[in-house]
């Protein structure tokens, strides 16, 4: 919902959901949703997926939360299909075979995919392996620390994608602005802390 109400009050950003825990949710949905913002953007949106992490977020799909990273990728698959143009065949509740496609048909061509990693060295390889861009963060690791990740993720990506093919990496920066960094710091540490809980 919010980005598409950013979608009509911009021009030249990316509209990026970061993180779509996707195993919570209905990978067609989750297409066709994300093509009416690519459309309300003009060919600007993209999606980081995420696996999840807390368990009471998959009441929708609590058989999902074993094996929530396959799902997702699974899922990721299914978006990008669709997305270029294919068309499923699902089963409705009649077990009658339906196709599905998008509608609205998306403004890019390729969906703009990134992989969510709160820091496990083996995300940014599987993001390597599948062609995505990594969205992190400096929580929980350094910058060196992070270099050597990323030196993984680059040559999973030239050994999978091809040495032509440029990732990209992101990272997230959580910010709270005030005129006192002191102020700040006393401000934000409790609920900061509680909300990573």
């Amino acid at each position: 919902v919010v980005s598409g109400a950013l979608a009509m009050i911009t021009k030249r950003l990316q509209i990026r959901a970061g993180s779509l825990i996707s195993p919570i949710h209905h990978e067609i949905r989750i297409a066709e949703e994300w093509s009416v913002v690519d459309n309300l953007s003009d060919g600007r949106a993209a999606i980081s997926f995420g696996s999840g992490w807390n368990v009471d977020d998959f009441v929708f799909f609590p058989e999902r939360y074993a094996d929530r990273q396959a799902v997702m990728y699974e899922q990721i698959e299914t978006v990008r299909r669709l997305w270029r143009g294919e068309t499923l065949v699902r089963e409705n509740s009649f077990g009658k075979p339906v196709e599905v496609t998008l509608h609205p048909r998306p403004v890019q061509r390729e969906l703009p995919v990134w992989i969510t990693s709160s820091g496990n060295v083996e995300t940014f390889v599987s993001a390597g392996v599948h062609g995505a861009n990594v969205l992190t963060h400096l929580i929980g690791q350094d910058i060196e620390t992070l270099a050597g990740k990323i030196a993984r993720y680059r040559a999973a990506l030239a050994e999978h994608q091809g040495p032509a093919f440029s990732g990209k990496v992101a990272l997230m920066l959580h910010t709270f602005l005030g005129t006192d960094i002191q102020e700040v710091r006393s401000l934000v540490r409790v609920p900061f802390r509680n909300y990573l809980r």
